[in-house]
């Protein structure tokens, strides 16, 4: 529900129309669109950024070579190393749902530079998942027409982008149903391959070898497939910025989170058990070492030549609900470091009809096509754009989730200090640090660190740079008068507190 303010005056209040006109009655009232979305809405969300089928494409493709037919027990290794986390997210949340979420969580409870400093990291996160999209977009429509022209490339990246942002300016419950229904699609879809594979094939076998942890390799093999896997999780904790337009977010949105990464665990467990029954890893291999996807091959032992048709379909619309999703997360933060006055109060400016931060989700905008454009000078114009800004998503998700783990604790020791348990709030987040801490170094430093080339040690060192940018300039806004009283404010004017006095 909204919620009237007492004043419309300052930067937590602005709702300044796109078109510059006069401010309507509603365009007064708090914001966003409060309770636009329930449990599944919000569970999707989380879905939605994951990537059921993408992640099926690409990450159980690739750790076909280390492991062999050995991908669920995978899965299953991932959704345990991501769970603590998870749940720092879920804890927190019961407490203090916002839509800053990383922001105003280490605003409050470790300092208003740190927080003002997470936001952006959490900005760049989301941010760098919408461009990583629209060249991957593009290369799947530039496979299905068999065309590599770099033209064709460029017009279906920024064609993807303008049909992108009508959805996206038009209020979070139509972006948010578009990216639900195309989820819905390409996980029926995955299912149709996987199934039809395992029957049509002649060499499908009822196995549980995908599952048996004992026939995983030794660490060194093992470590490129169990980075994989724990970083196809990445993503739900975009639920945590739907706070204000969600209703009873205490309640809902750690359900929400924890279910979203187990409904997902277990969809890619069981994909990935049928899909290893169905080919032998020999036959997987050969897809990649053709340059394909194994994905790929098991649509073609399914449906023949049309196999890759459907691969490529599935993939884009795939795609374009991970725009959507991503453009929601990104901007809900920067909606609320504006409405803060933190930032420029447009940035908290809402649409006085669709109730969308209008000029957060045009900045974003604007940065994404930066990023693609500066790459496609760097790197060409192709899908080395996408594998580029993996890396960086990779390097800003980490940032966050290591800052999440640490305001678990902290939270209850400072605030609910009676409350405090030494596994929810003690062993868990520490379990959560490690493996973040683990995968972030071998999964992103120690991985690029020792590949030459654009691809490579560059993006570390773009990724640090970057880091060091942000640092210095939330230093700097946090000395602006009032902005650190701004940063730590509580949410006693947004939704998140009106739904759960009801």
């Amino acid at each position: 529900m909204t919620h009237e303010p007492t004043t419309t005056d300052g930067p937590a209040y602005a709702t300044l129309p796109p078109d510059g006109g006069a401010e309507s009655p509603e365009s007064k009232r708090n914001g966003l669109q409060g309770d636009a979305i329930g449990l599944v809405g919000a569970t999707m969300l989380g879905i939605v950024i994951m990537g059921p089928a993408l992640a099926v494409l690409f990450s159980w493709g690739y750790m076909i070579p280390s492991v062999g037919r050995s991908t669920a027990v995978l899965f299953i290794m991932g959704l345990a190393l991501t769970l603590p986390t998870a749940y720092s997210y879920a804890a927190i949340n019961r407490r203090m749902p916002s839509a800053g979420a990383i922001y105003k969580w280490a605003s409050r409870l470790l300092s208003p530079t740190v927080g003002i400093a997470a936001g952006f990291c959490g900005v760049f996160f989301y941010g760098f998942i919408v461009a990583f999209t629209f060249p991957l977009q593009a290369q799947f429509v530039a496979d299905l027409f068999r065309n590599s022209s770099p033209v064709l490339f460029a017009v279906i990246a920024v064609t993807t982008l303008l049909l992108a942002l009508p959805l996206t300016y038009r209020g979070v419950s139509l972006g948010l149903k578009t990216a639900i229904i195309m989820t819905v699609i390409e996980v029926l879809i995955v299912v149709l391959v996987a199934a039809v594979a395992f029957f049509r094939s002649g060499t499908g076998q009822v196995s549980l070898e995908p599952l048996d942890p004992t026939r995983l390799p030794g660490l060194t093999t093992l470590m490129p497939a169990l980075v994989l896997a724990f970083l196809a999780y990445t993503g739900y904790d975009a639920i945590s910025t739907i706070a204000e337009e969600t209703k009873a977010a205490r309640s809902l949105i750690p359900k929400a989170t924890i279910l979203s990464a187990v409904a997902v665990g277990v969809f890619w467990v069981v994909i990935s058990t049928v899909l290893s029954n169905a080919l032998s890893p020999e036959a997987y291999q050969a897809a990649l070492d053709e340059g394909g996807f194994p994905l790929g091959a098991a649509a073609e032992v399914a449906f023949g030549e049309t196999g890759r048709v459907i691969t490529d379909i599935m993939g884009m619309e795939a795609t374009f609900a991970l725009t959507l999703g991503a453009f929601i997360g990104s901007t809900r933060i920067l909606y609320r470091m504006g409405r803060d006055g933190v930032l420029s109060e447009r940035f908290g400016a809402v649409h006085s009809k669709f109730k969308t931060p209008w000029f957060s989700i045009t900045a974003i905008t604007a940065f994404v096509v930066i990023v693609d454009v500066v790459l496609a000078f760097y790197l060409s114009v192709s899908i080395d754009i996408s594998l580029w800004v993996v890396n960086a998503v990779a390097f800003f998700s980490m940032s966050t989730y290591l800052l999440i783990n640490v305001c678990n604790p902290l939270l209850f020791l400072r605030r609910y200090r009676t409350e405090f348990h030494w596994l929810w709030n003690g062993v868990i987040p520490m379990t959560g640090i490690a493996a973040v801490g683990w995968f972030f170094y071998k999964g992103f430093f120690d991985a690029l660190w020792h590949v030459d080339g654009k691809l490579g040690r560059s993006t570390v060192w773009v990724c640090l740079t970057l880091l060091t940018a942000i640092v210095g300039v939330s230093a700097l806004i946090s000395r602006r008068p009032g902005v650190k009283e701004a940063a730590r404010s509580e949410d006693s004017d947004d939704n998140v507190v009106t739904d759960n006095a009801r």
